[in-house]
């Protein structure tokens, strides 16, 4: 895992797994540091226990997909935030039926994986103040019922999750059914001036242009249009934007 600051007392935690980069955030308040997704693994979160010092850990899952909340079991931390949907998953099994999937996989390589089900639920918005600073955290379906944002007020940087990506965003079957409004949530950050920076969990980090990009993307996947995407992709954003058009049934040009 590398650290990377974004600015004073924000820092990006960044990992390169086989098909895809994974990105989770660190925040540290004047009381306590909140940890924005705790990636794949415990390995993952060292280097979080020294930024934080003294200070007590929360951590938030921007939803429940095991590229972002495995890691938890590598740190101390007794308040851990999530979608009341990211609870649900847990509870029904879901997450430990992807967990024994991936040890049949790859035996040995996911052993040390404890998985840690979220503690502090909620089902609309919430505010988590960690002195000096605070978290908006808001529910934002669309990629996993289960999604959230992160927005910090005073700094301007919006903690996109997986309801942003570059190139383009990934959909399940439940997306379909929460299209149009995942569109229309990601419009009302569009139109938010305060939102200066944009940093997804996969993907490029940058300003509103990248919401920009997504409902675009978005938008024309809804009208049942091939949506025009870079002619060099890798091999997983181009198997899901083939697979996204396949959910809507819309034909490949190609």
């Amino acid at each position: 895992m590398q650290l990377r600051e974004l600015r004073p007392n924000v820092w990006a935690t960044e990992v390169v797994l086989d098909e895809f980069d994974v990105r989770g955030t660190v925040i540290v308040g004047e009381q306590r540091v909140l940890v924005w997704d705790t990636l794949s693994h415990p390995r993952d979160m060292q280097g979080i226990v020294e930024l934080a010092g003294d200070k007590p850990i929360y951590v938030a899952y921007s939803h429940g997909d095991w590229d972002h909340c495995w890691g938890t079991c590598g740190l101390k931390t007794s308040v851990i935030i999530a979608h009341d949907a990211c609870g649900k998953r847990f509870e029904t099994g879901e997450t430990a039926a992807e967990l024994a999937a991936k040890q049949a996989a790859e035996p040995n390589l996911w052993d040390d994986i404890q998985l840690v089900a979220p503690n502090r639920l909620f089902g609309h918005s919430l505010t988590v103040d960690l002195g000096g600073v605070l978290v908006e955290l808001h529910p934002l379906a669309g990629h996993t019922e289960d999604c959230l944002v992160a927005f910090i007020p005073q700094w301007g940087i919006l903690l996109a999750g997986d309801t942003v990506e570059t190139p383009l965003p990934y959909l399940h079957e439940s997306s379909i059914l929460v299209l149009q409004e995942w569109i229309n949530k990601l419009e009302g950050w569009r139109r938010t001036e305060r939102v200066r920076l944009v940093v997804p969990s996969h993907g490029e980090i940058g300003d509103r242009r990248l919401i920009t990009e997504n409902i675009r993307y978005l938008t024309d996947l809804s009208a049942g249009k091939p949506p025009e995407v870079p002619d060099a992709m890798t091999g997983f954003y181009t198997e899901t934007h083939i697979n996204n058009m396949r959910l809507l049934g819309i034909s490949s040009r190609h």
